[in-house]
């Protein structure tokens, strides 16, 4: 009975094509197959609920003892109350069989149990009532292999200077015993081989490189590969710990110790947001089976993973009020530059009319920067940018017409003034927005085509460009579904923009009431 052994280590069972994807990667599979855990959960239960079926109708001793183990096995990862239900089905069933042997395997499925709850004392307890007598080898080293993995744990749950090494020697010299009864060469000689104390042999890793070298199947090749993972670093760590992870998930293992596993990694590795994620599915994948150790040690480590979260929202926010507050003198500045020229030039007010409106733009475009940053990254560089050219425009006109005044040359300074095209800026600005737009929408344009029949299709002048209309439903799609707002960016009349949103919805092929929702759900490209 190999049950206690390979539950020393996490079951599961990657494919091999996803060893080679990057941890970035697997985690999104991850948090993707996170999403589905219910469809696979359901698919658990239809399976049990065919054993317990089985079940009900077995009647010869010997039938329900096997369809009470099969019920066991299913459950063993899945739930404890149920695990512990039939394992005591199966102690009572061996005692009407008056079968010994039976008996003290049974005691040792009830000490995996207990320990996979965290119940150490009791766990110890059934060790000691299982007549180890009646073992045959291969049991006596499950039998073993018990004592060594209760030892294990218990030294992690004490986890202190005085209790804990004495548990951890406890555990060594019963792997030692284990080892002894395994043939040499064999898988499980090696696997637990890569258990012990260090020092004692080569290095764990040899072990599991010797054996990645052997035809494996899956279930073994998943145990060297976690195996494996507790002497990597970074994101090869990662990427093997989210491996497990997500057959964890797939087969619906809830007494799992690779998402804990992965959350303290991503910690450790600075990437709090995602440690903490995965951390609560952990904490929740204790609660569902009953695991009481791996309840503790993620009780531990979350209180410190959302401090380190909250002390970076913080700084953020911090970073945040500093820019606002930049910005806004900024804004400040250049209101004032605008009042001096207006009070001292007053044949300059259709300049100053100018600069207070691009300054105006810039505080909404740098408002819209912060609004909108959240979902389109792509946009923080882009206004940026139109801020910081136009301040370093600004300035340089500040500066030239002060200069020009003071030297007396006010018809220079009102030339200067008038070879500001505002147009030809508001086009350069459109022609940037279509190209930063399109670039995150690629079929944005055929998307709403599709929505409208043939003769109201749109068909911009250029090639990654947008017209009116279109520039609209791409101002919605990026948030902004205020008429008012979408009006004044693209300096129409708000019963414009109203007209064109109108006779659109009206003569879309899809209802009217779900044409703007359907234009909020174009995909950005890659997702």
């Amino acid at each position: 009975m190999k049950i206690i052994l390979y539950a020393l280590i996490a079951l599961f069972f990657p494919v091999k094509a996803m060893c080679y994807n990057t941890a970035d990667s697997l985690l999104k599979v991850l948090r993707s197959e996170i999403a589905k855990k219910a469809v696979y959960d359901r698919q658990k239960e239809e399976k049990l609920a065919a054993l317990r079926n089985k079940l009900s109708n077995s009647i010869d001793k010997k039938d329900k003892y096997d369809a009470t183990l099969a019920l066991f096995e299913a459950y063993k990862d899945y739930r404890f109350d149920s695990t512990f239900h039939y394992v005591q089905q199966l102690i009572n069933l061996s005692t009407l069989l008056h079968d010994g042997q039976k008996l003290a395997e049974n005691r040792l499925r009830l000490g995996t149990t207990l320990i996979t709850s965290g119940m150490f004392k009791e766990t110890f307890d059934c060790l000691k009532a299982t007549n180890s007598h009646l073992l045959n080898p291969e049991m006596k080293q499950s039998y073993y292999v018990l004592y060594s993995w209760a030892y294990s744990d218990l030294a992690k749950y004490n986890s202190d200077r005085f209790y804990a090494p004495q548990d951890q020697n406890k555990k060594f010299i019963y792997l030692d015993s284990a080892i002894a009864l395994s043939k040499t060469g064999t898988f499980s000689r090696l696997i637990l081989e890569a258990q012990r104390k260090p020092g004692a042999g080569p290095h764990p890793v040899y072990y599991y490189l010797k054996l990645l070298k052997r035809k494996l199947s899956a279930h073994e090749e998943a145990m060297v590969v976690t195996g494996l993972s507790r002497y990597r670093t970074g994101d090869e760590k990662i990427r093997l710990l989210a491996i497990a992870a997500i057959t964890d998930i797939r087969t619906s293992t809830y007494r799992a110790q690779a998402m804990l596993d992965l959350g303290n990694a991503l910690f450790e590795q600075g990437k709090i947001s995602d440690a903490y994620y995965f951390l609560q599915q952990a904490m929740g994948q204790a609660n569902k089976f009953g695991a009481r150790l791996q309840r503790y040690q993620v009780a531990r480590m979350l209180p410190v993973v959302a401090a380190k979260r909250d002390i970076l929202a913080e700084q953020e926010q911090q970073r945040f009020v500093i820019y606002m507050v930049t910005v806004m003198v900024v804004a400040v500045i250049a209101g004032l530059i605008s009042f001096i020229v207006f009070i001292q030039l007053k044949k300059v007010r259709a300049g100053e009319r100018i600069i207070l409106e691009n300054n105006r733009l810039l505080a909404q475009k740098n408002q819209q920067l912060w609004e909108e940053g959240r979902i389109k990254e792509e946009y923080i560089g882009f206004f940026f940018g139109e801020l910081s050219r136009h301040i370093v425009k600004l300035d340089k006109l500040k500066n030239n017409v002060q200069r020009k005044i003071k030297s007396g040359s006010t018809d220079d300074a009102l030339r200067q003034l008038d070879n500001v095209n505002i147009q030809a800026e508001r086009r350069e600005l459109f022609h940037t927005f279509d190209r930063i737009f399109l670039k995150l929408f690629p079929d944005f344009v055929e998307a709403v085509n599709n929505m409208l029949p043939e003769e109201d299709q749109f068909k911009p002048k250029a090639t990654g460009t947008l017209n009116t209309q279109l520039r609209i439903f791409a101002l919605m799609r990026l948030g902004i579904d205020n008429n008012e707002t979408i009006a004044a960016i693209l300096e129409y009349t708000v019963s414009t923009v109203y007209t064109y949103r109108f006779r659109l919805r009206t003569r879309a092929l899809v209802p009217a009431d779900d044409f703007e929702q359907r234009i909020m759900g174009i995909q950005i490209s890659g997702v």
